[in-house]
C-alpha cells in the first residue's frame, strides 16, 4: 500500500473522528449518520479532457436550518507542491458546479511545510487586478505537536501523532503511549488493526529500541496493551502464512517465509512469557513445517507457560 494511499483509507474510516479532531465547529453541525461516500467518482469534463480522482469526497447533512446538504472535500498529498492550491481549486470548482451544494475544501499534508493548522489560497490575476481568491483548509500533520495530540480523546489522534513532530519524546515512548490508547479505545477489530498499522508504519523502531519497548511493557505481562499486540502479530502471522503458502505452491520457495515465521513467533513468545533461553530459540529455528508455525501462533494467546506450547524437541 502506498504512503498516500494509506492516509486516505485512515480518513474515509475515521471521516467522523478527523472532523471532530480539527473542524470541531463543523462537525457539531454535521449529522453523521446521513454520511455517503463519494470517493470513486471521477470527474473527465474539464476543457483539456484530463482525468480528475478526488481523494475523500463526502456528502452530509446539515443539523441546522442553513445549507441541509454539504461536501466535505479532503485531498491527501505527500509533498507541497507548487501546483496544489490549483488543483484544489479545479476540484472545488467541479464539485460545486456538479453537485450544486457548499464544498468545504481540506488539504492534508504528509510532508513538513505547511505549519500545521492553517489555510492556503489561490490566486489568479489579469493585468495587475485580482479576479479570483480561493481560500482553504490545510493541516500539515508533520509539523504539528505528537505529544499534544497523544493527549486528545480523539481515538484516531495517537495515529495521525505517529505522523507529527516531536523534540522531548523517544520513539519508544511515543509508539507506547499510541499502543495504550488504541488498546483502550473502543474500536472493532478492523479499525483497530488499521490505526496499529499506521503507528507501526510510522513510528519504526530499532532493535535496540524494540527491546526497550518490550522492556517497558514486561512488568504487565497480562496488559491490555500486551494482549492487543499479541493478537495484531497473530493476524499478521496468519495473512503472511496464507500469503507465503500460495507463492510457495506458485514458486516452490518457502525458506525465506518460514524464517520470517519464526522471527514473528519468537517475538510473540517473548512477549507472552518475557525473556526466552537459547534451548527454546533453538527448538522453533529447527521447525520447518510452515503448517506448525500457523498452529504455534494460535497458541500463544491462550498458553499460560512455555510448556503449554508443545514445541516439539530441537
Amino acid at each position: 500500500m502506498s504512503h498516500d494511499q494509506l492516509w486516505k483509507d485512515v480518513l474515509r474510516t475515521f471521516f467522523r473522528e478527523f472532523m471532530e479532531l480539527f473542524f470541531a465547529d463543523v462537525a457539531a453541525r454535521l449529522d453523521f449518520g446521513t454520511v455517503e461516500h463519494l470517493d470513486q467518482e471521477v470527474f473527465t469534463d474539464l476543457p483539456e479532457g484530463s482525468r480528475r480522482q478526488p481523494d475523500v469526497v463526502v456528502k452530509v447533512q446539515a443539523h441546522d436550518g442553513g445549507a441541509e446538504i454539504v461536501l466535505i472535500h479532503i485531498e491527501v498529498q505527500a509533498d507541497r507542491s507548487a501546483a496544489v492550491p490549483a488543483r484544489m481549486w479545479e476540484y472545488y470548482s467541479l464539485l460545486r458546479l456538479r453537485r450544486r451544494v457548499p464544498v468545504l475544501p481540506v488539504v492534508v499534508y504528509l510532508a513538513p511545510g505547511a505549519g500545521g493548522l492553517t489555510s492556503e489560497r489561490h490566486i489568479e490575476r489579469l493585468w495587475g487586478r485580482e479576479t479570483l481568491r480561493f481560500v482553504y483548509d490545510a493541516i500539515g500533520l508533520p509539523d504539528l505537536p505528537a505529544e499534544e495530540y497523544l493527549e486528545s480523546p480523539s481515538v484516531l489522534a495517537p495515529a495521525l501523532s505517529a505522523l507529527m513532530g516531536s523534540n522531548s519524546t523517544s520513539r519508544v515512548i511515543r509508539k507506547l503511549r499510541a499502543y495504550e490508547r488504541m488498546a483502550r479505545a473502543d474500536l472493532d477489530e478492523a479499525r483497530r488493526w488499521l490505526l496499529l498499522y499506521v503507528v507501526d508504519k510510522y513510528i519504526p523502531l530499532t532493535d535496540g529500541e524494540t527491546a526497550e519497548l518490550d522492556r517497558l511493557l514486561e512488568p504487565s505481562s497480562e496488559s491490555e496493551v500486551k494482549h492487543m499486540m499479541l493478537a495484531y502479530e497473530e493476524r499478521g502471522m496468519k495473512k503472511g502464512l496464507a500469503t507465503g503458502r500460495m507463492e510457495g505452491r506458485m514458486e516452490g520457495k518457502t525458506e525465506g517465509r518460514t524464517e520470517g515465521e519464526k522471527a514473528i513467533l519468537l517475538r510473540q513468545m517473548q512477549r507472552r512469557f518475557g525473556q526466552i533461553g537459547p534451548d527454546v530459540v533453538a527448538r522453533v529455528e529447527a521447525i520447518t513445517d510452515p503448517e506448525l508455525l500457523g498452529v504455534l501462533a494460535d497458541r500463544v494467546l491462550d498458553a499460560h507457560t512455555l510448556a503449554d506450547m508443545g514445541l516439539p524437541s530441537a
